[in-house]
């Protein structure tokens, strides 16, 4: 059994916030990663409801031992729109999962999912431009892995969400940063060489497939974000004889950019903006 962390009125909290919680699983992640690098910080998950979320945010802005705070479904969005200060990946997704507490109480936030999710991609080998990817979920993370996905040089992308209105919406966004790249709506399979869940489908055992990789060519990959568990999907992609990475590694792809962020290293960054 590993020893609990040691914790004194110096260490600086983490918090991540969600709703529901019981599904978090970033701890097991961000806390090796904190005591790696040497940080006397602590992550804890705390159950946020959306109508919370604002009175939240304000008192933690007021907490001196709050280093920074992760955001996680459902928040993303709504905690962006809170912030004082915004890094460019946010302002153009208009979502956030990482927030930095100033000096002054005023929040800082920048989105990190995109970077995490196109560098675990790539070491896993599953990016390949020449072929297409399905995204399934256009929610905060989604947004982020598509603007990700095309900064990355992906040129064909289909995109399918529970409500098509906000998938055409993401659409849209995409098409008016690159008109060239070829950005469809729906369940289109053929040529795609990677096949993303970025919903929440998979959180929980018996949620549905958010979609069947059975429709998938037989030599795609599969890239659940899903981090608190094997999925269904993930084992259904498997028993079709499918590549397969579940979302471990989109968070291990990006805490060191958060740490930084949470530093307060921006020189590593483009500088940040007010959100109004």
């Amino acid at each position: 059994m590993s020893a609990a962390p040691s914790l004194s009125g110096r260490t600086r909290l983490v918090p991540v916030l969600a709703h529901p919680v019981d599904h978090v699983r970033a701890p097991s992640f961000y806390n090796p990663a904190f005591a790696a690098a040497g940080l006397d910080w602590l992550q804890v998950p705390l159950d946020v409801k959306p109508e919370r979320l604002a009175a939240v945010l304000a008192e933690l802005g007021q907490m001196a031992n709050v280093q920074g705070i992760n955001i996680t479904i459902p928040h993303k969005g709504a905690a962006c729109r809170l912030c004082q200060r915004i890094g460019p990946e946010a302002r153009r997704t208009g979502v956030v999962n990482t927030l930095r507490r100033e000096d002054d109480g005023s929040l800082s936030g920048e989105s990190f999912d995109g970077l995490g999710f196109v560098n675990a991609a790539r070491a896993h080998g599953l990016l390949d431009h020449a072929r297409a990817v399905l995204l399934v979920g256009c929610g905060g993370a989604g947004t982020a892995i598509a603007h990700a996905l095309m900064d990355a040089g992906v040129r064909r992308l289909a995109l399918v969400n529970r409500e098509p209105e906000r998938a055409e919406q993401l659409a849209q966004a995409l098409r008016a940063r690159d008109a060239s790249v070829d950005v469809r709506t729906g369940l289109h399979t053929e040529g795609v060489g990677l096949a993303v869940n970025a919903t929440s489908l998979g959180l929980h055992a018996g949620d549905p497939l958010p979609f069947d990789p059975a429709g998938l060519p037989s030599d795609a990959a599969v890239f659940d974000i899903i981090a608190a568990r094997a999925t269904e999907l993930m084992a259904a992609g498997r028993a079709r004889g499918l590549r397969v990475i579940g979302g471990g590694p989109m968070i291990d792809h990006q805490i060191a950019a958060q740490i930084a962020f949470w530093r307060g290293d921006d020189f590593a960054f483009p500088p940040l903006e007010p959100a109004l």
